[in-house]
């Protein structure tokens, strides 16, 4: 039994460093729940960078990307926008105002919209070329219409401080109408994945969540231009889950010996 117990700490030693540099969305309370083919609440409403009133449902009348962010992050936010404002830089096969549009939402409530203004007006000059002001729009919302908008996307979130959250790491592609079609986990992307996602957003069609399995199985080298294995992640999870396994089934055949005495 010692040397079960020493392989279990073994096997969540590698696990540990496999998943070290995962995002916290891990918990019950922090997670990120898929809910493709649903639809964005009818009657969320918030206010742009100008102050002006928009229905959330309403404002997407074309394929849209949405960043779920808050303004006031010093650490993976800026990180996701600089990512978004990178890809949209490269983008050729589509344009924006034609075929798609971009959202950034905060779901801190404390947010306002000269916050925005200031943050939109960085981020568009981090695209690296022009790109028309009207089609990337930073929405900022109160508790209510926040809390509509993450439950329809399955964004869980908590607030660690007066300014600081704990939350998953996504941009959320909506075909018009508001129908959830595609999620972009982390914080970098490329236009290929991008393109795609606007393209099946125009059709209505939902993007397979068989995706999210194979993101964890690879990930993309920006240095080698490929995606890689994450041969340390995908061992660590096996093995966590042959020694959870095993250890059930000793458990199961002890009681069963302990029962027929």
């Amino acid at each position: 039994m010692s040397t079960f117990f020493s392989l279990t700490l073994a096997a969540l030693l590698v696990a540990g460093s496999a998943f070290g540099h995962e995002s916290p969305a891990t918990s019950a309370d922090i997670a990120l729940e898929y809910k493709l083919g649903q639809n964005l609440p009818a009657h969320a409403v918030f206010l742009d960078e100008k102050g002006s009133r928009v229905n959330l449902r309403d404002a997407i009348d074309r394929p849209t990307i949405i960043a779920p962010v808050y303004l006031g992050c010093m650490h993976v936010c800026p990180m996701l926008l600089n990512g978004l404002a990178e890809v949209l830089g490269k983008l050729d096969m589509v344009k924006p105002g034609r075929d798609f549009k971009v959202i950034t939402l905060s779901f801190d409530d404390k947010d306002t919209p000269s916050i925005a203004l200031d943050k939109k007006r960085n981020y568009l000059k981090a695209i690296g070329r022009p790109f028309p002001a009207k089609e990337w729009t930073f929405l900022t919302g109160d508790a209510a219409a926040v809390r509509q908008f993450t439950d329809s996307i399955g964004f869980k979130f908590q607030r660690d401080s007066e300014h600081d959250f704990s939350h998953p790491v996504t941009l959320v592609v909506v075909a018009p109408g508001g129908k959830i079609v595609r999620y972009l986990e982390g914080t970098t992307f490329l236009p290929f994945d991008i393109t795609m996602a606007v393209n099946e957003a125009a059709e209505g069609r939902v993007g397979s969540a068989g995706r999210r399995v194979l993101m964890y199985c690879f990930s993309y080298d920006p240095l080698k231009k490929s995606y890689v294995f994450n041969v340390l992640k995908v061992v660590g999870t096996v093995v966590v889950l042959f020694v959870g396994s095993f250890f059930a089934y000793l458990m199961i055949t002890t009681r069963k010996k302990r029962g027929s005495v």
